[in-house]
């Protein structure tokens, strides 16, 4: 039964026609074929964990599939990013994923304009080739009605790395950019990343941690040194919240602790969202997350296409929220209804 839209979902991710035609057409992973009955795609490079098939259901690229998932959930509009967590863009050099970027914004964009109330979309960027992504960022903005670019957070590890992007950033400063941290590598020539661990044991957990550890490193570049300030119109969205609340955590810990003169903690993040998607969903670190930054500062994210079903992401954050009704409403649907506001998007008031 469909359910009042009450909800704005930032954290989706799809696959355009051209990206199962492209990586269709590759005989070597990363790709996209046949595993038995459904699509999968093979992945391979840094990031990429042990390989194997992820599989792929209907959900990734079938339209009517995902509407009527939404309708089912309560799901008024959806940002659509490219999934840098499949580590394509660290595995392929830029002459092989050049079409793939252009053919994927191109389509996205086309499915934005035939369904502006559902969806949103920041564009695929290179990092192997950050001098074309700045372009296409502009390219974004000006003929495709995109709203900002997705990078990988492994990127802005350091303040090292970060300083790869500046180019881009200067772009996104023109046009008042949304730029997306999602998990990921970027290209090896983009150096000051973490090392890409492999685990024998526990390795659904591990990758948590890891994730975790990664994601708050991206926390602490954009929030805490000045990399930002050049960039004052540019949101930032950081996704799995920041890692599993723990950027926010550690924020807090580092702004308690005598030997950090740091200022008063939620100014640091005025320009920063963490999104409850995937490792961002548990109940006790989105209300740890809300508690040290305060609601306005969390958007619901379910991490569809990978994850099928968004109800179970919506009923923990949900949970989280129970105590404070204004504080849930501001965290599904207010946050991110302003913030798309800000990028030109306008998403019919909550019911």
């Amino acid at each position: 039964m469909t359910t009042h839209k009450t909800v704005i979902d930032l954290h989706s991710h799809w696959f355009a026609p051209s990206t199962l035609d492209i990586l269709g057409r590759r005989a070597e992973a990363p790709r996209i074929g046949r595993q038995g009955d459904e699509l999968a795609i093979w992945r391979t490079g840094a990031g990429a964990g042990k390989g194997g098939a992820f599989p792929l259901g209907a959900q990734w690229y079938d339209l009517q599939t995902r509407l009527t998932h939404l309708d089912n959930v309560g799901i008024a509009h959806q940002l659509l990013s490219w999934p840098t967590t499949l580590g394509v863009d660290a595995a392929l050099p830029f002459a092989d994923t050049q079409d793939l970027w252009t053919q994927w914004n191109n389509d996205t964009a086309a499915l934005v304009a035939q369904h502006p109330d559902r969806f949103s979309a920041v564009a695929a960027l290179s990092t192997d080739n950050l001098a074309w992504s700045a372009k296409e960022l502009e390219r974004g903005h000006e003929q495709l009605g995109l709203i900002g670019g997705v990078l990988p957070v492994n990127g802005f590890f350091s303040r090292r790395s970060a300083e790869a992007f500046r180019g881009i950033f200067e772009v996104a400063q023109a046009h008042r950019s949304h730029i997306y941290l999602h998990t990921g590598f970027a290209s090896p020539k983009v150096h000051g990343q973490p090392p890409d661990i492999l685990h024998d044991d526990n390795e659904a957990l591990r990758w948590v941690i890891d994730n975790g550890f990664c994601f708050a490193s991206a926390v602490a570049t954009l929030a805490f040194t000045d990399f930002l300030a050049p960039f004052p119109d540019v949101t930032i969205q950081i996704a799995m919240l920041g890692g599993t609340a723990l950027g926010a955590l550690a924020a807090e810990q580092a702004v308690v602790s005598p030997h950090v003169q740091a200022g008063p903690l939620r100014e640091h993040f005025k320009q920063i969202w963490l999104d409850t998607g995937a490792a961002g969903s548990g109940t006790a670190a989105v209300a740890a997350a809300v508690r040290v930054l305060g609601s306005e500062r969390i958007v619901f994210g379910s991490d569809y296409a990978p994850v099928p079903d968004i109800g179970p992401t919506l009923e923990r954050v949900r949970a989280a929220t129970a105590t404070d009704p204004d504080g849930q409403k501001s965290v599904l649907f207010w946050n991110a209804q302003q913030l798309l506001a800000r990028h030109g998007v306008q998403v019919a008031p909550q019911e």
